[in-house]
C-alpha cells in the first residue's frame, strides 16, 4: 500500500515537473491545468492563458472578502487568483489533454462589482453544453447561507476532452450585464 502511495506521489510531482515545463499544458498523468483568469498568474496558475474575447480587471473593493468560503467552495485557490478576473464575453480552449480523457473543470466566480441578487446572470458552456444557465453568482451565495458580497463560488463539470485534446469553456451573456469568471482548473478524473 506504502508502494502505491509513493507511486501516484512521484508521478503527481513528475506530473508538476512536466507541466512547468511544456507551459502548465497537461498530459496523461498530471495535475492539470490551472488559469488565473485577468490575472498575471503564480502560485501554480498560469497568465490568463488560451482565451479570446473579455477584458480583464482586478478587486477594486479594498478588501479581500471572503471567497474560499467553503459553503461554496470546495476546492480553495489562492486570494491572489480571486483578486483578478476577466468579464464580458470570453471563450476558453485549453489545449494538450489527453483526447477522450475525463477531467473536472472547476470554476471560479467571485463578483466583486455588484453585490445584490439579480445585477448579472450569465450563461457558460463547456464543450458547446450549456452548464450554467442565467448563472447569478450572488444568487448562488446567498442560496447557500451568505449575505452576497465578496464570497466566492466554484462550480465542478466532469467532461470529455476533444478529439483534438481541447477543452473549451464560453462565458456567454444572459439576461443581465456581462459574464464574469476568476479562474479556471481543468484537473484529470482518476
Amino acid at each position: 500500500m506504502k508502494m502505491a502511495w509513493r507511486s501516484r506521489m512521484i508521478a503527481a510531482l513528475v506530473g508538476v515537473v512536466v507541466g512547468m515545463a511544456t507551459g502548465g499544458v497537461a498530459h496523461a498523468g498530471e495535475v492539470g491545468v490551472q488559469i488565473d483568469s485577468g490575472g498575471a498568474g503564480g502560485n501554480g496558475f498560469l497568465p490568463d492563458s488560451y482565451v479570446t474575447g473579455g477584458a480583464t480587471d482586478t478587486n477594486r473593493t479594498g478588501g479581500n472578502g471572503l471567497p474560499n468560503w467553503s459553503r461554496t467552495v470546495a476546492h480553495p485557490i489562492p486570494q491572489e487568483q480571486w483578486n483578478t478576473f476577466r468579464f464580458l464575453e470570453s471563450s476558453y480552449r485549453v489545449p494538450g489533454l489527453t483526447p477522450g480523457a475525463s477531467y473536472e473543470v472547476r470554476l471560479y466566480f467571485d463578483d466583486w462589482y455588484w453585490s445584490k441578487v439579480g445585477q448579472r446572470a450569465f450563461d457558460v458552456a463547456v464543450n458547446g453544453t450549456v452548464v450554467l444557465n442565467d448563472f447569478d453568482i450572488i444568487q448562488t451565495v446567498v442560496t447557500a447561507g451568505g449575505d452576497g458580497r465578496n464570497l466566492g463560488v466554484e462550480k465542478d463539470f466532469t467532461v470529455t476532452a476533444g478529439s483534438d485534446g481541447t477543452i473549451a469553456v464560453d462565458l456567454i451573456r444572459g439576461p443581465v450585464d456581462q459574464p464574469l469568471i476568476n479562474a479556471i482548473a481543468v484537473v484529470p478524473v482518476g
